[in-house]
């Protein structure tokens, strides 16, 4: 799965060969004909692998307040060295071919909906609590947040100058979340 998702990121979707991930991950290309239909299906694997992996759903089942949704955000995106390069241009690719692929975009769509599920829990709790923006349904307000979460790491990607703690805080401040220790 790693090896597949880095060659996707490297070389693009539709440059990747099973005998390329083969040789990457060290195993004889019988091997990917065994485990896999073909090479779309062991791409899409990659792919949704290597997303879960890297935001562990655990994570988001853990979050119980709209200032840790936007703590987690944050978390990736302040520390520019935290981005993975990798994983940006996998996700780049796998959108691309979701435009192509009915299969792989139902798939990132479900998992998608899985992670707004649990953002939509947090910011309800918060709504009943009075510590959140109450205007807007919640299942909404997560559409928003996670759009604005990936909205913010492409322009970190793109501009090294960007103030992404002041984003940061512009989001707390219109979910009228207060930020830790105020």
């Amino acid at each position: 799965m790693t090896a597949a998702a880095a060659l996707i990121a490297e070389r693009g979707w539709g440059r990747v060969t099973t005998r390329s991930v083969a040789a990457r991950a060290g195993l004889p290309h019988g091997a990917i004909s065994y485990h896999f239909r073909g090479k779309q299906e062991l791409l899409i694997e990659a792919a949704l692998h290597a997303f879960q992996e890297a935001i562990p759903i655990g994570e988001f089942k853990a979050l119980e307040t709209a200032d840790d949704l936007i703590g987690l955000i944050a978390a990736e995106l302040v520390d520019r060295d935290a981005i993975d390069p990798v994983l940006s241009r996998l996700m780049f690719e796998a959108m691309r071919e979701a435009e192509r692929d009915p299969q792989l975009r139902r798939r990132m769509a479900t998992l998608m909906a899985e992670y707004r599920q649990l953002m939509t829990a947090a910011l309800a709790a918060d709504q009943e609590r009075g510590a959140a923006y109450g205007g807007a349904p919640p299942a909404a307000l997560a559409t928003v947040l996670a759009a604005a979460g990936d909205g913010l790491l492409l322009h970190a990607l793109l501009d090294p100058e960007l103030d992404v703690a002041g984003a940061v805080d512009a989001l707390r401040a219109l979910l009228r979340v207060a930020p830790p220790g105020s």
